[in-house]
C-alpha cells in the first residue's frame, strides 16, 4: 500500500477509479504493483459490454488477491447528454447487484428504453444511503461533455433534495487517461476542458459547489499486447483527502469525495505539503478573516512555474490570478494575501520543467492540481 501523505488536518489517499479488465485471467496482471503505489482502486467496465456483467466475479478474485486493500465496484456508463461517466458504489452486499440493475435500465447504449438524466439519478438516490455511489464525468475532451449537460446533471442531483455531503454528482476528471497514447500525450492539457482555466470544472467552482478534480488511468489491461499504457499508480491518479484522524476506511474515502476533497496528479514527482487560506484546505470555504494563502509543496524535479487560478469577485471570469515562476527540485514556501472582501475560489496548478515521462510513454507535460476552495467573505456580514 502507498505511503499514505497527512498534511494539516488531511491525510491523502491515492486512487484510480476508471481502469478495465475484459478477461478474468488477466486480473492478477491488471493489480501488478497497484497494491504498493496506491491506497485503493476501482473496477469500471464498460456498462454494456456482456462482460460487464460478470465483473462480480473479477472483483471477489481481486480482493483475494490483496486482502484488506479497497476495491469498489464501479462501471463506465455510456451516459445521457454526454460522453462516458465513472459511477462507484460503496463496498457492500449489494454492490454488483445495484450496478447491474442501474446499467439493464440506464445505459445509453445498454437499455432497451431511452434514458434521461433525471430518472438515471433518481435511480441511484433510491437506493439505501450506504449504498449510493458517487458519479464523475469521464476524459471531458472537446465533444464530450458540455457545461449544459454538467449543469443538468447538478441540477437533477439538487432537486432530490439532499445536501451536498449526500451528493451522487461529486467531480470530473482533469485531464484524459491512456496517458502513454502518442495522441492524449499531443493533447495541450492547458486547453483541455476538465480543468482549464475558465473550463468545465472552474465553471462548476464559480457557483461555490465543491467539485473533485481528478485524474485516473483509463488502463485497458486486456490492450496491452497491441496499445502499451501506463498500469495503475504509474502515472495518472488521485487523490482523496480524508480526516487526519479518521480511519481511512472506504466510507471516508466516498466523504472526501463528495466534499471535493480531491487532487489530480500526474506521476509521483510532488508532494503537497500546504494549501489552505486560514487553515481552510481543499473542499473547505473561507469566510473572512486574515485573509493569509499558503503554499508548500516538496519536489524531486524542477518546476516550471505553479499557478493560483480562481476568482476574487463572482462577476469576474476564472482567471491565472497569480503565478510563481520556475522552481528548483526541493521544498517551495508561497505566501499571498486574499483581498479582504473576496468572494470566488481559488485552486492550484504545478507543472514539472521535465516534459520525461516514464515508458513508454512519449514526451509530454507533468501537471498537479487541486480542487477549489472556497471564498466566501460576505457570508458572514
Amino acid at each position: 500500500m502507498a505511503d499514505r501523505i497527512t498534511r494539516g488536518p488531511l491525510r491523502w489517499l491515492r486512487g484510480d477509479m476508471h481502469n478495465h479488465c475484459e478477461d478474468h485471467a488477466l486480473v492478477a496482471e491488471l493489480l501488478q504493483g497497484a497494491g504498493d503505489a496506491l491506497d485503493f482502486i476501482a473496477l469500471t467496465n464498460h456498462a454494456q459490454k456482456p462482460v460487464f456483467f460478470e465483473q462480480h466475479r473479477m472483483v471477489e478474485q481481486a480482493r483475494r488477491m490483496l486482502p484488506g486493500f479497497p476495491i469498489f465496484f464501479g462501471l463506465e456508463w455510456n451516459a445521457p447528454m454526454g460522453g462516458h461517466a465513472g459511477l462507484v458504489f460503496p463496498i457492500g452486499e449489494r454492490e454488483a447487484e445495484n450496478a447491474y440493475a442501474f446499467a439493464a435500465a440506464h445505459d445509453r447504449l445498454g437499455a432497451a428504453d431511452s434514458v434521461d438524466v433525471e430518472s438515471a439519478l433518481a435511480h441511484l438516490s433510491a437506493l439505501p444511503t450506504e449504498e449510493r455511489p458517487v458519479l464523475f464525468f469521464n476524459h471531458p475532451a472537446a465533444g464530450q461533455w458540455s457545461a449544459e449537460s454538467i449543469n443538468r446533471y447538478l441540477a437533477a442531483d439538487s432537486a432530490l433534495g439532499r445536501g451536498e455531503a449526500a451528493s451522487l454528482v461529486v467531480g470530473i476528471e482533469a485531464l484524459h487517461g491512456h496517458q502513454a497514447h502518442a495522441k492524449v500525450a499531443a493533447m495541450d492539457p492547458y486547453a483541455y476542458p476538465g480543468g482549464a482555466v475558465g473550463g468545465l470544472v472552474d465553471q462548476v467552482y464559480a457557483c461555490q459547489r465543491p467539485f473533485s478534480l481528478l485524474l485516473n488511468s483509463d488502463f485497458h489491461v486486456h490492450k496491452q499486447s497491441r496499445q502499451p499504457d501506463y498500469p495503475l499508480g504509474v502515472f495518472n491518479h488521485t487523490w482523496v483527502g480524508v480526516e487526519a484522524g479518521q480511519q481511512p476506511s472506504p466510507e471516508a474515502i466516498f466523504a472526501g469525495l463528495r466534499q471535493g476533497r480531491a487532487c489530480a496528479s500526474q506521476g509521483h514527482w510532488l508532494d503537497l505539503v500546504d494549501f489552505s487560506v486560514d487553515n481552510h484546505f481543499v473542499g473547505d470555504s473561507w469566510t473572512g478573516g486574515a485573509g493569509v494563502l499558503r503554499v508548500a509543496f516538496e519536489a524531486t524535479e524542477a518546476v516550471e512555474k505553479a499557478e493560483l487560478i480562481g476568482q476574487w469577485q463572482p462577476n469576474a471570469a476564472p482567471a491565472v490570478l497569480e503565478c510563481l515562476a520556475s522552481r528548483p527540485a526541493g521544498r517551495c514556501e508561497w505566501t499571498l494575501e486574499i483581498p479582504p472582501a473576496a468572494q470566488g475560489f481559488v485552486r492550484l496548478r504545478i507543472i514539472a520543467e521535465s516534459r520525461v515521462r516514464p515508458a513508454p510513454g512519449p514526451p509530454a507535460p507533468k501537471h498537479f492540481l487541486t480542487s477549489a476552495i472556497f471564498l466566501d467573505a460576505g457570508r458572514n456580514r
